[in-house]
């Protein structure tokens, strides 16, 4: 999924006949960029070499929207909380 983000956000960078990228969840499914860290440090405490390859590709998808030349919409499913 992460990896189809990065590739939807740099081909509407260079696709002249999009105008702005919209951020959304599909079908039943709510967008979310929150995690689970309970989760993350039972899963990555002893993957140290795992949790840096994700990390790398997570952040590889937040630089390919900041970088993106179009505007970016965030469409939320339901309440947005913080930031």
């Amino acid at each position: 999924m992460v990896k189809g983000v990065i590739a939807g956000f740099e081909n509407a960078s260079l696709d002249r006949s999009v105008v702005a990228v919209v951020f959304t969840a599909t079908g039943p499914y709510a967008f979310c960029t929150g995690g689970n860290t309970k989760e993350y440090s039972e899963f990555y405490s002893m993957r140290c070499d795992e949790y840096g390859q994700y990390m790398e590709l997570f952040n590889h998808m937040v630089d390919s929207i900041l970088a993106c030349k179009k505007p970016v919409i965030c469409r939320v499913n339901g309440l947005r909380v913080a930031g």
